[in-house]
């Protein structure tokens, strides 16, 4: 988190303007604290850096990622920032003997096949965030790559753990013990997890009034001062960031969710908060390569996307475009060719001081320009 961010601090939702370096709460014995870094390893080498660094998308495993999801699950529910047993719910029994059998399953007095719970672990890709759902919250992105967020899920009938690190989700089940809505999500014993995997409607709508609260937190202006100052002090880390990719990714949501003809010339597009207008400075045609480079010479960065020339498609033509993303001082900006209309302003991001507009613009065509050769190679088959 730290070293992925865009200063090297940490800060608590329930207390933003509060730079943190670690949370600390007593829990653990020396002895448990080493049973249970050994699962923390094998996870941390073999699933979390793989993922997050676009390494694998197949994960094999044996018992110690089940206690490592179920070490995390137990501690959870017994810290001090535990909710559930502050309200009186039905199932507070239920909750309290789970939590025996979890802590005998981690001590070795019980084996793994007598956990009545289940184990779900969702792995959150580029490919997701990119296809979420249109109504998602703002601020859903940063949520899903960079928050870390645990909690208790219940309900009238049902009580249930939560928790999340970058681009990885984890729920164990308590009552009922399978609550639906997962998809090639479980942890066995042993196994191999596959993606893609599915989340249903109800686990959806939870993880968008997670996103949501955290959404609501804001640090005092003198706080976002001194972050703009630390920023200000290393572009380059800020440039190259997981916050900055974060924002990347909810620009190509938002840009591609909706039709800018909808909202052509309004001051403010109420989907994305960007004044969708028509580039009159541009011919009314796609672009071609040369003709991007001579816009190139008049801005501070301007790139299209455009084919792999080594994979060819006769639907596809090679040398024009239809997105172009562009950069100028004050602001980063993607377009869309329409046809009747011309060139519309899809999206626009403004610059933070001190910030290179060529490294944002850079930035930003990349993300484009995969998502283009995603969607090439699901259409195309190549």
């Amino acid at each position: 988190m730290k070293k992925t961010g865009a200063t090297p601090f940490l800060r608590k939702a329930v207390d933003p303007d509060t730079r943190i370096q670690d949370h600390h709460e007593k829990l653990l014995c020396e002895d448990c604290e080493q049973i249970f870094s050994d699962w923390e390893g094998k996870f941390a080498a073999r699933v979390f850096y793989p993922h997050v660094r676009s390494q694998k998308d197949e994960f094999e495993y044996d018992e110690w990622m089940y206690k490592f999801v179920l070490s995390v699950s137990w501690r959870l529910l017994v810290s001090e920032l535990a909710v559930w047993d502050e309200n009186e719910h039905f199932k507070n029994e239920v909750v309290k003997e789970r939590l025996e059998t979890w802590e005998e399953i981690l001590l070795g007095e019980k084996s793994v096949s007598e956990d009545p719970s289940q184990h779900h672990i969702f792995f959150a890709g580029e490919l997701d965030l990119v296809s979420s759902d249109p109504e998602a919250p703002e601020g859903f992105e940063l949520y899903m790559q960079r928050n870390l967020d645990g909690t208790s899920v219940y309900g009238e009938d049902h009580i249930h753990t939560y928790f999340k690190f970058p681009r990885i989700l984890f729920f164990s089940t308590i009552t009922p013990s399978d609550p639906g809505g997962f998809t090639g999500t479980r942890i066995e014993e042993m196994g191999v997890i596959v993606q893609p995997q599915e989340l249903g409607e109800l686990w959806g709508s939870f993880l968008f009034d997670r996103a949501e609260i955290f959404g609501q937190v804001s640090m005092s202006e003198s706080e976002k001062e001194k972050v703009q100052d630390r920023i200000l002090e290393d572009p380059e880390r800020f440039a190259e960031s997981d916050y900055l990719e974060a924002q990347l990714a909810e620009m190509r949501r938002k840009y591609a969710e909706h039709d800018l003809l909808e909202y052509l010339e309004v001051k403010e597009c109420p989907v994305c908060f960007t004044n969708h207008r028509v580039v009159e400075s541009l011919p009314k045609i796609p672009l071609t390569k040369s003709h991007i480079e001579r816009v190139n010479e008049q801005v501070l960065f301007a790139r299209g996307t455009f084919p792999n020339p080594d994979e060819v498609i006769d639907e596809i033509p090679t040398n024009v475009t239809d997105v172009l993303v562009i950069s100028t001082e004050s602001s980063t900006r993607v377009l869309q060719f329409y046809v009747d209309h011309g060139w519309i302003v899809g999206e626009e991001r403004e610059h933070h001081e001190g910030i290179e507009p060529e490294d944002f613009g850079q930035a930003a065509w990349e993300k484009y320009s995969e998502d283009f050769h995603r969607q090439m190679r699901q259409r195309f088959g190549r």
